[in-house]
């Protein structure tokens, strides 16, 4: 038996959150801004405080995310 204590974070990077989202950090930065997780500004650094659980059942209870399609070239 261990003793560690568990915990999750308060907060993530974007790169982080990103991965636990199982989102790319790119895709990250296309969300419309009303779709974007709930995050601060410290410094240069955005820290994500919505979990990325809570965020992907805020988008399930909207109904996902339309994606926009590609215009023909």
């Amino acid at each position: 038996m261990s003793n560690q204590i568990e915990f999750s974070p308060a907060g993530w990077r974007v790169a982080e959150w990103s991965r636990a989202a199982t989102i790319s950090r790119a895709g990250f930065y296309l969300l419309p801004a009303e779709l974007r997780p709930r995050a601060v500004k410290i410094g240069k650094r955005h820290i994500i405080i919505e979990s990325p659980a809570d965020w992907l059942q805020r988008i399930a209870d909207r109904g996902g995310i339309p994606i926009p399609q590609r215009k023909a070239a």
